[in-house]
C-alpha cells in the first residue's frame, strides 16, 4: 500500500472518531458551531502561531472551524477575536510568559486561569497558574471527557 493511501486511511478514521463524538455531543447538548476553516486558513494559523497544530485539531478546524456545547467553547477559525485559536493563544502567550512553548489554547474556561492546552503531539492538558493538572491523549478524549462531565 503507498504511503499517500494510508495517510488518506489515517485521515478518513480521524474524521470518523471525530463524527462520533460530534454526534454524542449533539445528543447531549446543544451544538454551535461555524463554518470549516480551508486548508490556507490553517496554514496561516500555525504560521502566525510559529507551530504546527495537532493533527486532531486540524481536522477538528477543517470539519467544524470552532464549536461550543454546555459550557463548553473551544477555540478555532472562522470566529471572532474571544474565540480564534491565533488571537487568545497569542494573547495568552504575552500576558503569561511561563506560557509553554509549542501549546495552542484550546480552552480558557474563565475559571480561576484555568486554561486547556494542545500541544503539537496532540496531548491535552489542564494549565493553571503555571502547573500542569490532567492530561488526556488528545482533542476526542478531552471532549469524551466533557460529554461524561
Amino acid at each position: 500500500m503507498e504511503n499517500g493511501a494510508i495517510i488518506g486511511m489515517k485521515d478518513q478514521m480521524l474524521e470518523f472518531k471525530m463524527h462520533n463524538t460530534i454526534k454524542r455531543i449533539e445528543e447531549k447538548f446543544k451544538l454551535y458551531k461555524t463554518k470549516g476553516a480551508s486548508d490556507e486558513l490553517i496554514a496561516e494559523a500555525e504560521r502566525q502561531l510559529n507551530l504546527h497544530f495537532a493533527d486532531d485539531y486540524k481536522e477538528y478546524l477543517s470539519l467544524f472551524g470552532a464549536i461550543s456545547f454546555g459550557s463548553t467553547e473551544l477555540t478555532g477559525l472562522n470566529i471572532d477575536s474571544y474565540a480564534n485559536v491565533v488571537s487568545v493563544t497569542l494573547k495568552e502567550a504575552q500576558r503569561n510568559k511561563s506560557f509553554p512553548k509549542g501549546s495552542i489554547v484550546l480552552e480558557n474556561t474563565g475559571i480561576e486561569g484555568l486554561l486547556i492546552l494542545q500541544q503539537s503531539d496532540g496531548e491535552v492538558y489542564e494549565w493553571q497558574n503555571g502547573k500542569k493538572g490532567a492530561s488526556f491523549g488528545g482533542l476526542k478524549e478531552y471532549l469524551e471527557s466533557k460529554i461524561s462531565s
